[in-house]
């Protein structure tokens, strides 16, 4: 199937005018532009000016926005189609309404956490519970203008539930709906090295609000205290806390522990290949790029109880690759941890099984042939 897409001109859109470095390259739009690339399809990032001096120039183009709102500029660039990432914002719509005028194939893709119901704190008064409903209510109603140019919408299944619900939206989502939370690179996969007893977090640890470093740290505590044999490897920004953490821990749990800090995507590729479990203690998430490249790796993934913050990282769980904590809280997450040690034991867990029940929602090569055929 891909060599169907041989030939074909395909691009990719953020219309946000990130830098096009390295960085930009290994994940959303810029990894399905290089993906794509490797598939024989020529294909750049369109980008909005200015441009950085760290911008890898020959694989994007910038333009100004009334450009990126043009039919005329589109249809100038004689593609076949576009892969827009507009996290779904009505800002975006005159773009992808361009796109559309032009008679170009467009994919939009939604990297986001599922909710766009209204979820009020329970602190709210009604007045502002009131508010903040028709201020949601109303923003839906654009945002599913918005979608309704897509030919395709990529997201999680959980993300597509939740948007079902937005009015005059739910059947046209679910038509047009290919389940895809995040493009993982095809170069990710299982290739038959021994898993061993070993746990990957990865996160940038000084967003104590997401990451919730403190809550990895009296997890690991209690997991280590109720007997935890497992080594457990942790990477990203490190912090001066988790690093004092490490260095106060018993000997014999210290040893376990292996502070990483920050390493290259392919680096990191390594560790998941030998790794049995990818741990997460986020308190919200959208796609987790970590995690699915830990199941198309052969990892399984524990994640702690926040149905709706964590509903995607919750569908990960589904089809023998992982566990939900029974509470959200660091006992829990850690006995959530030693169950999961135990199916692997038990030879619950198949690596060959997890990653290809897994790929064909993250691989860019298997998504966009199946979308562009």
């Amino acid at each position: 199937m891909e060599m169907g897409l041989r030939g074909r001109r395909i691009y990719t859109c953020t219309p946000v005018a990130f830098a096009a470095d390295d960085s930009f390259f290994i994940r959303d739009s810029g990894l399905i532009c290089r993906e794509l690339l490797s598939m024989g399809v020529d294909s750049k990032c369109v980008m909005p000016l200015p441009y950085s001096e760290a911008d890898q120039k020959e694989d994007i183009i910038r333009t100004t926005m009334s450009n990126l709102e043009s039919a005329d500029w589109w249809k100038s660039l004689n593609i076949d189609g576009v892969v827009l990432y507009s996290w779904g914002r009505p800002r975006y719509t005159g773009v992808a309404r361009a796109v559309k005028k032009a008679g170009l194939r467009l994919v939009i893709h939604m990297d986001a956490a599922g909710r766009f119901d209204v979820l009020l704190p329970e602190d709210y008064s009604f007045f502002k519970s009131v508010c903040k409903y028709i201020r949601v209510s109303i923003r839906n109603v654009f945002r599913a203008r918005h979608l309704r140019y897509a030919d395709v919408i990529t997201m999680a299944p959980g993300a597509a539930k939740s948007i079902g619900k937005m009015l005059f939206v739910g059947d046209f989502v679910s038509n047009r709906n290919f389940p895809m939370p995040c493009p993982v690179s095809s170069s990710c996969y299982y290739d038959g090295t021994d898993k061993q007893d070993v746990v990957v977090c990865v996160g940038r640890w000084d967003d104590e609000q997401q990451k919730r470093s403190r809550f990895l740290m009296a997890a690991l505590d209690c997991y280590f205290a109720a007997g935890g044999t497992a080594q457990v490897r942790i990477f990203g920004k490190l912090t001066p806390g988790l690093r004092k953490w490490h260095s106060s821990l018993p000997e014999h749990s210290r040893e376990l522990v292996f502070l990483g800090g920050y390493i290259k995507n392919s680096v990191l590729h390594q560790e998941f290949l030998r790794a049995k479990i990818v741990l997460c203690p986020s308190s919200h998430e959208s796609s987790h790029i970590v995690s699915a490249e830990g199941l198309c790796s052969g990892c399984s993934v524990v994640v702690s109880n926040r149905p709706n913050p964590l509903r995607c990282l919750h569908w990960y769980t589904t089809k023998k690759s992982g566990r939900i904590s029974e509470k959200d809280t660091p006992e829990s997450l850690a006995q959530a941890l030693h169950s999961e040690q135990k199916e692997w034991d038990m030879g619950n867990r198949n690596p060959y099984s997890i990653a290809s029940e897994w790929a064909p929602y993250f691989h860019v090569d298997k998504v966009m042939s199946v979308i562009f055929e």
